[in-house]
């Protein structure tokens, strides 16, 4: 008689279980000895961006399997820095909405199962650091696996609300303002504003709304609308761009309504008075063939009305210009080279910046006819070109030209037409000193008044008032000495300053108008330089003194500047 034997289930498992834990030893050992544990999330060094990236060479890791990407969003104040462990900012953290690793992912070009492309990597943390509610952005290896690697997306959220209150003075004229603003509504990117402003000229309120993704990846929507004093706004636009450089398609569609009332001013008195009406519309699709060698070839398609009308003012003097419609379809050509620099201490203060090296340049061509409800046939134009050249560690040199307007065919003149070349040099004398010098000539062809150039005031030369020169022509050379430090104010803001002379002239070729300031003016001023590193990181806040060398009746000793800029 046979005896079947029948599995005992507990004894199956115990020994099932027993030898498990036998060869658990061996497996943990073989798994911790095919990787390398890199960075970790809570990692003090992920708050130091600029020190832990410039450590990374991702070059080592290019062709291995991305095999996980995680998301970490550091706050706003660092609890773990004891300058900024305290109530108030904690409570701040408290209070803020972190970006949601969902609007960080939709910023993805790099994703897990490709292979790591080093390049992808760099232009993905360009693309984050772009953004206003960001301070800054890197990517780093978590492990590195002999199956692949693991990545981790590290941001840091800056203060995205806030009331908006402003004053300023520049060029002898005053301007306030107030509001409330969010650059990253609820953690998802969106942008919303209210706002009030008056200054010498005008004053109003106005809302604006961003979208970033709406339905598609990459389909932003943007609405604006402005009620002022002397005009509105309205304008709205949908478009998915060039998002990457390997991009392969882009459209979209552009709307604004203004109407405006036109002041021209020269030396302290009213040259010029107008109404303006004006209606914009465009819709375009673009193609492309990515990246390919280096250098990234684009092309547009599309049709544009721009129209422009102009009545007399209530008040003299008033001479309107003649109304404008242009009605074309047009063409466009993009080119740019893959190749940035990524360094800190140029326009904002410890800060990651991504420069662009060589060569970008962008051709517009198209075609006005009266056939299409035009009032006038001809050929529209805009061109700019730009080349950005770094020799060493110590000198970077950027030059750009520029030309736009239109060409009547049939009185075969060129009309509103803006052209300008411009040069800029940076000396790093060391890691916190620079020298920065700006030359740059503009000039204009048969442009409306106030399409004319005009010299003082904080862009050009900050010791004179805001429009003492007027003209066709202008000139400008500013020389700066630049310091960045490392003070950081209240952990808010990293102080710097800079010591500037400007020196230039703008002047009417046409015209000999007597009570018109043609002479070179030169100023010498000292400035101090507030870059935020917990709001607005977008913007360098700017505290100037400036003496002016020229004497004149509406000059005065010196001016005050207080304004906001992009630049440092």
């Amino acid at each position: 008689m046979t005896t079947l034997l029948r599995p005992n289930p507990a004894g199956l498992s115990r020994w099932v279980a027993a030898a498990l834990l036998g060869l658990a030893p061996a497996l943990v050992r073989a798994d911790t000895s095919s990787c390398e544990t890199l960075y970790q999330p809570g990692d003090p060094a992920l708050f130091k961006f600029v020190e832990t990236r410039k450590a990374l060479d991702y070059q080592q890791y290019a062709g291995r399997p991305i095999r996980n990407i995680d998301y970490q969003v550091l706050p706003v104040f660092n609890e773990n820095n004891p300058n900024e462990d305290n109530w108030v900012y904690r409570s701040l953290n408290v209070l803020h909405i972190d970006t949601r690793h969902s609007t960080l992912k939709q910023q993805m070009i790099v994703q897990s199962g490709e292979a790591l492309d080093p390049s992808r990597i760099r232009e993905n943390e360009r693309l984050l650091r772009r953004r206003e509610y960001l301070i800054d952005a890197m990517i780093v290896p978590t492990q590195v696996c002999d199956d692949g690697i693991d990545l981790l997306v590290v941001v840091r959220d800056v203060w995205t609300f806030y009331p908006r209150t402003s004053a300023s003075r520049s060029g002898g004229e005053n301007s306030v303002g107030a509001g409330v603003t969010e650059l990253n509504l609820l953690g998802t990117g969106q942008n919303l504003s209210l706002r009030y402003s008056k200054d010498d000229e005008r004053s109003g309120y106005g809302v604006s709304y961003r979208v970033p993704e709406l339905f598609l990846p990459h389909l932003a929507l943007g609405l604006d609308y402005y009620d002022n004093s002397d005009g509105q706004l309205v304008s709205g636009s949908l478009a998915k761009p060039f998002f990457e450089l390997d991009s392969r398609w882009a459209a979209g569609m552009y709307y604004t309504q203004t109407q405006l009332d036109q002041t021209v001013d020269r030396n302290d008195k009213v040259i010029n008075r107008y109404q303006q009406e004006s209606l914009f519309q465009e819709v375009f699709g673009g193609w492309s063939t990515g990246r390919r060698d280096g250098v990234v070839h684009r092309w547009k398609v599309g049709y544009t009305e721009d129209r422009n009308e102009f009545s007399a003012a209530d008040r003299d003097p008033s001479m309107p210009p003649s109304d404008v419609t242009l009605r074309y379809p047009w063409a466009s050509w993009q080119f740019l080279e893959d190749r940035y620099w990524t360094t800190s201490n140029i326009s904002r203060s410890h800060r990651q910046e991504d420069i662009l090296l060589g060569l970008q340049s962008n051709l517009k061509l198209g075609y006005s006819d009266t056939g299409l409800g035009a009032s006038r046939n001809a050929v529209v134009y805009n061109a700019f070109a730009s080349h950005t050249a770094s020799a060493g560690d110590h000198h970077l040199l950027r030059s750009s030209v520029d030309v736009s307007g239109h060409y009547d065919t049939d009185d075969h003149t060129a009309q509103e037409t803006l052209y300008g070349i411009a040069f800029r040099y940076y000396n790093f004398i060391d890691n916190r000193n620079r020298w920065y010098a700006r030359v740059h000539f503009r000039g204009t062809h048969n442009a409306r008044d106030d399409q004319l150039l005009s010299g003082g005031g904080n862009e050009t030369l900050r010791g004179y008032p805001t429009d003492i020169q007027r003209g066709n022509r202008q000139w400008l050379l500013t020389v700066e000495r630049r310091h960045f430090t490392n003070i950081h104010l209240f952990n808010l803001a990293w102080l710097g300053g800079a010591a500037y002379v400007d020196t230039g002239r703008t002047w009417d070729s046409k015209t000999d108008s007597p009570d018109a300031d043609n002479r070179v003016l030169t100023n010498v001023g000292l400035g101090l330089r507030f870059s935020p590193s917990k709001f607005r990181v977008d913007r360098v806040g700017h505290v100037d003194i400036a003496w002016p060398m020229n004497e004149g009746d509406n000059i005065e000793n010196y001016q005050i500047i207080l304004r906001g800029s992009v630049d440092f």
